[in-house]
């Protein structure tokens, strides 16, 4: 199929009191999904590293979790975060034949609930998905964020259906948002 478009460098492994961390599963991937007007759409998705990323918290961290390519300044590898990103592209899929949820500044967010550890909790994955032109795929998923949440972290307008928002998104069209007090929320079930 090509690519990869919009991944120029993969991330480098991270090494941290000798444990090798890699990140193969946040490569850049495409996949195909059929919209709300039948018709297939092809997808190019990436990850940028706060889905392994926190901000550096100063002394209380270790500076050997300084992770050197993130967009954070300073960043600091989260082993948390890392442990729940093996998950991402299998919560993607989940998403693609279901609902996702619509937030603040335009973006949208899969919201699914996971057990870690034996305990149910919301993980929050937020991204944009923007048209393309000039290449072979029609839309790029931005995987920007992707963390444990609960249900006071995420302020939602609402969701929608993943095959309508891809037609939305090819339209340059956004869900409506819906404002009202009584609106459906992503709790943990």
């Amino acid at each position: 199929m090509g690519g990869p478009y919009f991944q120029k460098d993969r991330w480098p492994a991270f090494v941290y009191q000798g444990q090798t961390y890699g990140f193969d599963h946040l490569d850049e991937y495409i996949f195909r999904v059929s919209d709300s007007q039948a018709v297939m759409r092809q997808i190019a998705v990436t990850f940028d590293d706060h889905c392994f990323t926190r901000p550096w918290e100063g002394v209380e961290d270790d500076s050997a979790l300084i992770y050197l390519r993130s967009s954070r300044r300073p960043g600091c590898f989260c082993i948390e975060r890392y442990q729940h990103s093996l998950q991402l592209p299998a919560h993607i899929q989940r998403a693609v034949s279901g609902h996702v949820w619509n937030i603040q500044s335009d973006n949208f967010a899969i919201v699914p609930t996971v057990t870690h550890q034996g305990v149910k909790m919301l993980y929050g994955i937020v991204f944009s998905l923007d048209p393309v032109k000039g290449l072979p795929v029609d839309l790029h998923m931005r995987v920007k964020t992707a963390y444990p949440c609960d249900e006071r972290d995420i302020v939602t307008f609402g969701s929608v259906r993943f095959r309508h928002l891809v037609s939305l998104r090819m339209q340059r069209k956004r869900p409506g948002r819906i404002v009202d007090r009584g609106r459906k929320r992503p709790h943990v079930t």
